[in-house]
């Protein structure tokens, strides 16, 4: 059988529970029920992609402040109007839905009040145009490696004062960089390497509630990444159930297959 691509996410799940991974890649059951926090934060993601497609030459340079945030909270409403639909099926009251949208704003201002720290040096020597260019990232870039057989979808990929730094988004209430986080940043590091020939200086998880948080990308870094693309590799090859153990803990009940793993269904429920 040939080689499955993997992804942070996927490595991340089978670390997690083996079982939970053959129902997710190889059976490919859908069971995932949407809920506000994934809605939201692809509604954030898509909000900060949009940002920077902006013509920065119809912004006047003397309040380029209040311009610029005017457009970043217009693209967030008129996103999350756009959402509606998919909204509608998560049985939240209006009140609900206006707290959420209420704090997903608080998160898009806060990211845009650090992004200004950035900026604003930026401005001060280059001018409007030229520091928003030079501050404004490449975003949403797939990335894919046959050699290491994982792929990754990167939010942002910032060159300021020649250094280089990979970075996530995450609408998350934790601000800290766990094991997870740091397999999908050691991927990013990977992945982006193999394309350009070179280290990134930085991998990041910009927390939208908080601040961004770095890693230096080092040869350590580099093994850790290296080292789960094929352990993964090597315990996936079989499409055999009984290859796939359940890893029981406490966020079994939480988990979109829990009912198949402990008899409520079978497996043919969801052939449909």
């Amino acid at each position: 059988m040939a080689a499955r691509i993997q992804s942070p996410n996927s490595i991340n799940t089978y670390k997690q529970c083996p079982r939970k991974y053959y129902y997710q890649y190889i059976l490919k059951i859908d069971r995932k029920i949407g809920s506000i926090h994934l809605q939201r934060g692809s509604i954030a993601h898509s909000v900060l992609e949009d940002f920077f497609t902006i013509d920065i030459s119809n912004i006047h340079s003397d309040h380029y402040e209040f311009e610029l945030k005017v457009i970043l909270q217009n693209l967030l409403k008129q996103k999350w109007q756009n959402g509606k639909d998919e909204f509608a099926k998560l049985d939240l009251t209006e009140d609900q839905l206006l707290f959420y949208f209420e704090e997903t704003k608080m998160m898009v201002n806060n990211w845009f009040n650090n992004f200004l720290k950035v900026l604003k040096p930026k401005i001060m020597v280059y001018g409007l145009k030229e520091g928003f260019n030079i501050v404004k990232p490449i975003t949403e870039m797939h990335f894919i490696s046959q050699a290491h057989q994982v792929q990754g979808f990167v939010d942002a990929i910032h060159e300021i004062d020649g250094k280089v730094s990979v970075m996530d988004y995450k609408t998350s209430k934790r601000e800290k960089i766990t094991e997870e986080y740091r397999l999908q940043l050691a991927i990013y590091a990977l992945l982006y390497q193999e394309k350009y020939g070179k280290l990134p200086h930085l991998v990041g998880v910009d927390f939208l509630r908080h601040k961004p948080h770095y890693l230096e990308v080092d040869d350590e870094l580099l093994r850790f990444a290296k080292r789960e693309c094929k352990v993964i590799q090597e315990n996936t090859i079989s499409d055999d159930i009984d290859d796939y153990s359940i890893k029981e803990g406490v966020l079994c009940r939480y988990c979109d297959f829990y009912d198949i793993c402990f008899g409520q269904k079978t497996i043919h429920d969801f052939e449909k």
